[in-house]
């Protein structure tokens, strides 16, 4: 099945078999450390950081 990992995240904290907040939050962490460091490798090997000068 196609899902993203959002979703999954807010079926797990608000689910109807029981809300599991915690699992739902350390999967959220994981998805914030991951898009930060997507985001760096991003820019590291773009250069947008450099300056023009």
């Amino acid at each position: 099945a196609t899902d993203i990992l959002i979703s999954m995240v807010y079926r797990i904290a608000f689910g109807g078999s029981g809300a599991d907040f915690g699992f739902a939050s350390a999967v959220s962490v994981c998805l914030f450390i991951l898009t930060g460091v997507l985001a760096a490798i991003q820019f590291r090997f773009t250069n947008v950081l450099e300056d023009v000068n």
